[in-house]
């Protein structure tokens, strides 16, 4: 096993938000880690689309004729996206992608965000799948996405009030959890409560695989 991300401790308002997405779930074998561990993919799948994106440009430059040495040159990191959403721990991810397991990482990349724009993409209410798709396939800001919504830009999705906003996501996400519990997505992810982790735990990302 190999944590691939970490991410920073939860907040207190994170927890409480997490607290009643578990309450308004309908399934009883969806947990409260198995939400916290959802949220964290959901807050992470653009940044894995970049990773995968860059890897994918490397191997074209490398059947393309590009040195190593160039294309570790030319790599770098992933630069700020027009969402304005701010790369947190990627950088360590990003140079895993580059190391000796970096096509196995980079499948079971591809694997997961396949399976969270699945999840995403069969939601049945209209508020839940818009809102959604702007906050974690787009990684649209919160605010900016409820502003979209509040003003209702798609004539097939009325505009909701900031408070039913809110509620829709957390429905949302209980509903993408069911699904990524369902097909083990979830497995991949852990949560890491060892010394010298805050009481919360560290949520990573890890490849399993025979020992």
């Amino acid at each position: 096993m190999k944590d691939l991300i970490k991410m920073k401790s939860s907040t207190d308002q994170d927890i409480n938000d997490t607290k009643n997405i578990v309450q308004i779930n309908f399934f009883s074998d969806v947990d409260e880690e198995d939400i916290r561990k959802t949220k964290w993919l959901l807050d992470k799948y653009v940044d894995m689309i970049d990773i995968i994106q860059n890897y994918e440009y490397s191997l074209k430059q490398i059947e393309n004729g590009m040195s190593a040495y160039e294309l570790l040159s030319a790599e770098g990191s992933v630069g700020k996206r027009e969402s304005g959403h701010e790369l947190t721990a990627d950088i360590t991810a990003n140079s895993v992608i580059l190391k000796d397991k970096r096509h196995a990482n980079y499948e079971l990349y591809v694997f997961i965000t396949n399976n969270v724009r699945f999840a995403i993409n069969n939601i049945k209410d209209p508020h839940e799948g818009l809102l959604s798709r702007l906050l974690f396939l787009e990684g649209r800001k919160y605010l900016k996405a409820q502003e979209y919504m509040e003003k209702g830009y798609r004539k097939d999705v009325p505009g909701i009030a900031a408070t039913t906003f809110a509620d829709k996501r957390r429905r949302a996400i209980a509903n993408i959890a069911n699904s990524l519990k369902f097909n083990l997505t979830l497995d991949f992810v852990t949560i890491d409560y060892g010394r010298g982790r805050n009481k919360e735990g560290e949520v990573g990302l890890r490849r399993i695989c025979e020992e």
